[in-house]
């Protein structure tokens, strides 16, 4: 079996890259279209008005509580930084942030999505957040500022989306007291790349953990799928290594309902078919060449033994009663020996009927009948395995009753033969298409005794059926027993 080791581990290492080259495109094309979906969905919602309604609720928040973060000590804006921080975060929460179902698909896209000011009324910077080294706040500038101012109105200002393709949205929201005096400013500005930049640039084909788990789990299930095919194709590949040795003793034997277990029964019936073939091949050559060796022994040895003793009588007849005719009477007599153990050895050497294989035997009886009675015959004959004799002698007991009856009865001008073997059963059948058994013809003899073979036989059954329409149909099955 060395001959398969480069092969299976062939099949191992395709079956473990097959699977890795399937999962990670999978992977990342299930993945780029959730996050594209979920990404419209949100820039949607963003579009609609959830991030101004945000800015436009924390502006009204924060002028609330302005005279306790900024009143009592302008210059300290370290409780503004802190309410603007954690603003933030309540905006970037997976649930209940700026899109109730959508928002976590800003962390998922960027480490700083969001980022804020405070500005004061003179449009002086109060507090920011920090971004990061690509993302530096653009901050809304004195047109951009002077355009808001209209009086009292505090309603949320939408800006132009700046220099670079990642901003979604600016919006400045307007401060004012109770009496209509400017407090300040609150920004708010979104940034998110697009889930392609996030697939191919900043994630690198997902976390490494990801990653590593599909390795292993592409390796460990590649090679438990092999182990389990390859195995079973070790079976096969012995089992027919064996055969073409002309061992057949073997068989897979794989009882799996799968489609190897299904070519395993099938390469086994081939093996056993084989088996049946090659020794009836061999009958026949046997018997083939005995019939040779009888011809050229009758033909030369045993006519010239005859010719012999003609002239050792000849002979005998012209010395007389001398001597030396008696010594040719017993050089005749010897002679004699010989022409009938010469015809002995010649009847052994002919091939018998019950030597030759069955599907032959039944051959050549139902072609000896054929040429009797007049009628065309139709063959589909398999080469069966060699049966117990009683088995195929019911056989041809049955076949003889059949054709027998055909020819007192039906008056068919043709008649189809076949045994089959499928599985473990072997199956004959004898249909005419004559007028079909007379109708006492049901309850004789015949038939009774054709039924009691058949059923006889192992697991045998047994079917008449004759119509004036279609002629007569005998049919035999039985489970064949042969050493699996």
């Amino acid at each position: 079996m060395s001959v398969f080791r480069p092969r299976l581990r062939g099949l191992v290492s395709k079956l473990a890259l097959f699977y890795l080259l399937l999962s990670l495109p999978t992977l990342v094309i299930v993945e780029s279209v959730i996050l594209t979906y979920e990404f419209q969905r949100f820039v949607g919602g963003v579009k609609d008005g959830s991030l101004e309604g945000a800015a436009e609720k924390g502006a009204l928040e924060l002028r609330q509580h302005w005279s306790q973060l900024h009143g009592r000590d302008a210059k300290n804006t370290l409780p503004l930084q802190v309410w603007l921080d954690g603003w933030i975060l309540r905006l970037q929460q997976p649930r209940g942030g700026l899109t109730p179902d959508e928002s976590y698909i800003l962390l998922e896209l960027s480490d700083v999505p969001l980022g804020a000011a405070i500005l004061g009324h003179d449009a002086t910077l109060l507090a920011r957040t920090q971004g990061n080294a690509q993302w530096v706040l653009d901050l809304p500038s004195q047109a951009e500022i002077a355009t808001t101012r209209s009086g009292s109105d505090s309603s949320p200002r939408r800006l132009s989306g700046g220099d670079t393709t990642f901003t979604i949205q600016r919006i400045l929201v307007p401060m004012h007291d109770a009496s209509g005096a400017g407090l300040g400013w609150l920004f708010v500005e979104l940034r998110v790349p697009p889930p392609w930049r996030h697939l191919l640039v900043d994630s690198s084909f997902e976390s490494p953990t990801v990653f590593a788990f599909l390795v292993v789990f592409g390796l460990a299930s590649s090679l438990f799928l092999a182990a389990w095919v390859t195995r079973r194709l070790s079976r096969i590949g012995r089992a027919a290594t064996a055969w073409s040795r002309g061992d057949f003793s073997g068989r897979i034997d794989d009882h799996s309902r799968d489609e190897i277990g299904g070519l395993s029964d099938m390469l086994d019936g081939m093996a056993l078919d084989l088996k049946g073939l090659l020794r009836s091949r061999a009958q026949l050559a046997t018997l083939a060449e005995r019939q040779r060796l009888a011809r050229d022994l009758h033909d030369t040895v045993k006519q010239k033994a005859f010719a012999l003793n003609l002239q050792l009588a000849t002979a005998r007849r012209m010395l007389g009663e001398g001597s030396g005719g008696e010594r040719l009477e017993l050089a005749q007599r010897l002679t004699q020996q010989i022409q009938q153990e010469l015809g002995q050895i010649l009847d052994e050497m002919r091939a018998s009927d019950a030597e030759l294989p069955f599907a032959e035997r039944l051959r050549m009886r139902a072609s000896d009948w054929a040429h009797t009675s007049g009628a065309t015959l139709g063959f589909d004959i398999d080469d069966i395995p060699a049966q117990a004799t009683g088995i195929e002698d019911s056989l041809l007991r049955i076949i003889d009753e059949a054709l027998s009856n055909v020819l007192r009865h039906s008056g068919a001008q043709h008649v189809d033969l076949s045994l089959r073997r499928t599985a473990e059963r072997v199956s004959l059948v004898i249909a005419d298409n004559g007028r079909g058994a007379a109708e006492d013809a049901t309850g004789g003899m015949g038939l009774r005794n054709m039924r009691e073979r058949a059923e006889a036989l192992p697991g045998g059954r047994f079917e008449f059926v004759s119509t004036a329409a279609s002629g007569t149909r005998v049919a035999v099955s039985f489970k064949t027993e042969v050493n699996r």
